[in-house]
């Protein structure tokens, strides 16, 4: 099961950054590049941290990979669709080896904007497949795996760092679903916090700065 998740979540990966390259060359052109022209894109791979809570027993931390990819419809409002690969080698000390893949879209909003950094706002959605351990009498303890739908909403801040490369800090509180002590399938409080760097595949250009000799 471990091998599918990671080869599932490694392909999924891939495609996004394929697609992401393919609207990069979409965008060249010979000459200067028109002041607005339909919505910016973007594309962030990094690393992120959550601790996850086990029903009942406990908090255990994951850590791996996320990556996100954004389209700005217009400099204040956007669309993103976030995925996560996040494990541990052992839960609880149980020895078990747990992990979360999750996948989030929805909306995000950009509500302050000073130079070259910005605070952003975001609701998401989507599914999460969790593996994990409850301890019961030691050394017994019971594990498993499930699929559940799942919400997050969060922030972060963006700064601009160099051309097209952006530096990226979020953080949200995450919702999912495990079973706890007695079987039952139980919610999850989690907050997860993610460091990225961001490539901006088309930006929004603003016809009053061009304007300007």
């Amino acid at each position: 099961m471990r091998d599918t998740v990671k080869t599932t979540s490694t392909a999924c990966l891939l495609v996004f950054l394929l697609a992401g390259l393919s609207l990069g060359q979409n965008r060249l052109q010979s000459g200067p590049s028109p002041a607005v022209v339909g919505p910016a894109y973007d594309v962030s791979i990094g690393y992120a941290n959550l601790t996850m809570a086990i029903p009942s027993a406990g908090h255990v931390n994951l850590s791996g990979v996320d990556a996100s990819g954004t389209v700005a419809l217009s400099p204040r409002w956007g669309a993103t669709i976030d995925s996560s690969y996040l494990r541990s080698s052992d839960v609880l000390s149980t020895t078990h080896q747990g992990y979360m893949l999750s996948l989030h879209t929805g909306p995000v909003f950009y509500p302050v904007e000073h130079g070259n950094t910005r605070l952003f706002v975001r609701a998401l959605a989507g599914a999460a497949l969790v593996d994990g351990a409850v301890p019961l009498k030691s050394p017994e303890y019971y594990c498993g795996w499930l699929v559940r739908p799942t919400y997050a909403f969060g922030g972060g801040i963006e700064h601009s760092v160099s051309g097209q490369f952006v530096v990226r800090i979020n953080a949200d509180y995450v919702r999912t679903s495990f079973y706890g002590a007695t079987g039952a399938v139980q919610p999850q409080n989690n907050l997860r916090v993610a460091a990225s760097v961001v490539f901006h595949l088309r930006q929004h250009r603003h016809q009053s700065r061009a304007r300007l000799r």
